[in-house]
């Protein structure tokens, strides 16, 4: 019997959040059928509302054009490529389409993106928008209520038969290996999923070794990421315990050569102090500590004070900035953040730039967005490490990066920072002519 009401629990609770994502999607399907999004996914706020509504119920959301080319991916994988799936087939011949796949642990929903054509007098499919959420936190909470059932079961048992002893051994005895299994999973060393002998403990064993899964990935990812930053701040400390090693081995060394010594340490430190500094705010922000500071200001200005910082850098790498402002333009931003953001654009630039070169500013806006592109003469970026750039420490060429004194975090920290502002970045290079970044941000910050 209580397998039976836990079976209708877990449905309920399915058919609530897929009939509450069915809702939501429906009412992003007809603002993007009114807009441009499918053929530019940076049309207004809605690559932004997309990615919190992937979050708000931890589902990967997909919106593909008429001919499932996917056009944006909440998860960042696969735009550009082609949807299969027969759910956003149906959605685009049939109308929406919802449901929960057992066999895969997913929930999914399709929902056709329409829009009226005045020529036709009718409605036609621009695409469609595909949404995949697995039930976890439904399951787990299902299986919290099940695990109460079990003591209740247990308590009355020992009131009535007055075998409290017998019971307990009898039901406790299924949980031993779970618990075993729990324990080794600690340190990741064996890989051997959890069996159960017992049907009592099957979803339970099934929800551990898919947490334990994931448990695993998470590792290996933070394993990966501590590689990293080791490797980036074990740099600099060789540097100057060669340097100091240097400087001991020559006791009797001239003034200048101590000074030279000395201006060589103080740099490493200097760049140490850039990677731990970068470090933390990225931190701050991918745990959304210190919101933003949001004021009305104005862009040219703030852009203007950017460059003619950069000014003296731009001169000795021989490199001439040209600001072009189209309109005036005043913005809710937080100042600090985004002129962070903007001058780690604009300095790239600078850097990877050839000489003579030249790097140009365009600030334009609408009555809606402001847009600010930043184009160069560089080296460019290859096709290949285009969907990478964003990426913490990666670098497109290590050996160049290193020389010019680069973190590999600046670009990480610049998208992150857009996105917090609701906006939209996106880069565009040939390989030997240039580089082009997009940014766009609402002049009215959406809260």
């Amino acid at each position: 019997m209580r397998r039976v009401l836990t079976a209708d629990a877990v449905n309920m609770a399915i058919e609530s959040r897929e009939a509450d994502m069915t809702a939501r999607l429906r009412i992003m399907a007809d603002r993007i059928g009114n807009s441009i999004f499918m053929q530019d996914t940076t049309e207004g706020t809605y690559a932004a509302d997309l990615m919190l509504l992937s979050s708000v119920f931890d589902s990967r959301i997909i919106a593909a054009d008429s001919e499932l080319k996917i056009v944006y991916d909440s998860y960042d994988n696969d735009t550009g490529h082609y949807l299969i799936s027969d759910a956003a087939v149906k959605a685009i011949k049939d109308g929406a389409v919802s449901g929960y796949d057992e066999e895969l642990g997913l929930i999914e929903i399709a929902i056709p993106v329409t829009a009226y054509d005045s020529d036709l007098e009718a409605e036609i499919t621009e695409g469609v928008l595909l949404a995949a959420a697995s039930p976890e936190k439904v399951l787990r909470e299902v299986d919290e209520k099940e695990r109460r059932a079990l003591i209740i079961e247990i308590l009355a048992i020992v009131i009535l038969t007055g075998v409290a002893a017998a019971v307990a051994a009898v039901v406790v005895r299924p949980f031993d290996k779970v618990t075993g299994a729990i324990r080794s999973a600690a340190s990741f060393d064996d890989s051997t999923p959890a069996v159960s002998d017992y049907k009592e403990t099957e979803e339970i064993v099934d929800a551990f070794n898919e947490m334990r899964t994931q448990m695993k990935a998470l590792d290996q990812s933070r394993q990966e990421f501590v590689g990293n930053v080791s490797h980036e701040l074990k740099t600099p400390m060789a540097s100057i315990k060669v340097l100091a090693d240097s400087i001991n081995m020559q006791p009797d060394a001239p003034v200048e050569v101590y000074r030279d010594f000395m201006k060589d340490i103080s740099e490493e430190i200097d760049r140490e102090n850039n990677i731990i500094s970068d470090l933390l705010a990225l931190v701050k922000m991918d745990k959304g500590v210190g919101a933003l500071n949001i004021e009305n200001r104005n862009i040219n200005m703030l852009l203007e004070n950017i460059i003619r910082r950069l000014g003296p850098l731009a001169k000795k790498n021989e490199v001439d900035i040209v600001f072009e402002s189209i309109r005036q333009v005043d913005a809710d931003v937080d100042e600090t953040k985004i002129s962070s953001a903007f001058m780690n654009l604009i300095e790239n630039g600078i850097k990877y730039n050839k000489k003579p070169g030249w790097v140009r500013v365009k600030l334009d806006a609408d009555h809606r967005f402001f847009t600010v592109t930043v184009s160069d003469s560089g080296m460019g970026i290859p096709e290949e490490a285009l969907p990478h750039i964003f990426e913490r420490f990666y670098r497109v060429d290590k050996s160049h990066s290193r020389e010019i004194g680069g973190t590999g975090l600046g670009l990480a920290i610049t998208r992150r920072t857009i996105l917090l502002h609701r906006g939209s970045v996106k880069a565009e290079s040939v390989l030997g002519e240039g580089t082009v970044f997009t940014v766009r941000i609402p002049v009215g910050y959406i809260a």
